[in-house]
Parts: structure tokens; C-alpha cells; sequence
């Protein structure tokens, strides 16, 4: 079995995920070392998700943090921003809470930006090896195809090498980032940390699996604010 992964904090930005939460807590502590490594839920939920993490947490001896925002500012990007700042190791993993990221690929993330020196370890869907299994139906398929193909077409060198810029799923060099520059809205932290800065990028294979409770938080809503996302990054690299 492998040593605890140690020196990293993982972020899990949470909207209604009471019925994922304590599993995703208990997998990752199997994974963590309790003493060097942290787990950060930044809450914008409406049910119960705050009391079943806090109840977890107390039967676990790791550092796990519980931060509920009463004021959800950008959405589930504004609760990850939120989380890389108060977060206390040098590499952060970023998650859903859902479960369709799986804990036991943390490791490979961070094992490999360290082993490689990157600044960003992306887990993706698309690339070799990877699988989108736990997608709903066509729609979505369609709909996660076109996203990604919309944002390599306005973003060719920024997201050179990255297969997935729609992956919530990553590891990143907090002393690389420069969380001022940031400008957090909707759901595609990704793709903001790619096209404000220029990090070493690596690719992990895995599969995107099926939903452990709960319903999709995707909405027409989320499009537009994707759409307005696309616009404001296309700007900022034309100032610049």
C-alpha cells in the first residue's frame, strides 16, 4: 500500500451534496496523510451537507475544514478561489463533491506534477485512457463536446496540450498562481487559472463516473454565464 500523500490541501467546493460528502471525506482520508495533508468543503449548500461533513469530520483524525458561505459570490469558482486562499499546503487538489471525481486518483495528480515538475496536473476525460461514463445522455455529451471545442478555438495556445479545459478536476502549484488575477464566475475555474496564467501543464487519465446522489447542477443559467466567461478571458488576452 502507499505512504499517506502528504503536502497538499484538497478543495471541495459543495452545492447540496448531502448524500456524498461523508463517503468522499472518509476515501479521501484512506488517501491523506492526517498531519501534513487538509481537506477545505467551501459550502454553498441549502440542505444538509454542512451537518453530514461535520459529522464526519469528528470521527476522522484528519484536518478537515468546513467554511459555509452565506453569500455564494462566483458561484462554484468564487467557493474554489475561496478555498485555494485559505488553503495551507503547496499543492491543491480541486474536486467535486459528487463523487463522479474519484478521491483515489488524488494521488496520481499530485504525484505526477512533482515527479514532472508542473504547475498544473489536469485529470481528463478526453485524453488517452480517459472516459466520460458518467455524463447523462447525448445531451450532455453533446453539450461538454462543444464547450470544450468553443474554448480551443478562442484559447488555441493558452490550452495547447490540454484535452478537457472543462474538467473540474485538477492539481495546481499554489505559489504558481496568482489568485488576484482571477476572476471567478460559473463553473469553469479551469479554464480562468489556464487562460490568466502560463503553467506547465500535465494530463492524468480517468473516468468521469456516475453521480453518488443527488441531480446535475447544469443549467441554461450556467451556459450563459460560460458564454460571458468566454467573452471576458477573449477580451482580457486582446488587452494584453
Amino acid at each position: 500500500m502507499a505512504p499517506p500523500l502528504t503536502g497538499v490541501s484538497v478543495v471541495v467546493p459543495t452545492f447540496n451534496e448531502a448524500g456524498s460528502i461523508a463517503e468522499l471525506l472518509h476515501r479521501l482520508s484512506v488517501l491523506l496523510d492526517p498531519e501534513y495533508s487538509e481537506v477545505l468543503v467551501v459550502d454553498d449548500s441549502t440542505d444538509d451537507t454542512v451537518r453530514e461533513a461535520t459529522a464526519e469530520a469528528e470521527r476522522l483524525p484528519h484536518v478537515i475544514r468546513i467554511i459555509h458561505r452565506s453569500h455564494p459570490d462566483g458561484g462554484l469558482s468564487g467557493a474554489v478561489i475561496t478555498g485555494m486562499r485559505l488553503a495551507a499546503r503547496r499543492w491543491v487538489v480541486v474536486m467535486d463533491g459528487d463523487l463522479q471525481h474519484p478521491p483515489e486518483a488524488v494521488p496520481r495528480l499530485v504525484i505526477t506534477g512533482r515527479e514532472r515538475d508542473a504547475g498544473i496536473v489536469l485529470g481528463s476525460r478526453y485524453c488517452a485512457g480517459g472516459r466520460a461514463s458518467g455524463l447523462d445522455g447525448r445531451f450532455r455529451h453533446v453539450v461538454s463536446s462543444a464547450s470544450t471545442v468553443a474554448a480551443r478555438v478562442l484559447f488555441p495556445r493558452r490550452l495547447h496540450g490540454c484535452s478537457d479545459p472543462m474538467s473540474g478536476f485538477f492539481a495546481v502549484r499554489l505559489d504558481a498562481l496568482d489568485l488576484d488575477a482571477l476572476q471567478p464566475r460559473g463553473f469553469k475555474i479551469l479554464l480562468e487559472v489556464l487562460v490568466r496564467h502560463r503553467l506547465a501543464l500535465v494530463e492524468v487519465p480517468y473516468d468521469f463516473g456516475a453521480r453518488h446522489g443527488g441531480v446535475s447542477k447544469a443549467s441554461l443559467a450556467n451556459g450563459g454565464a460560460y458564454l460571458r466567461q468566454l467573452v471576458s478571458l477573449r477580451f482580457h488576452l486582446a488587452r494584453r
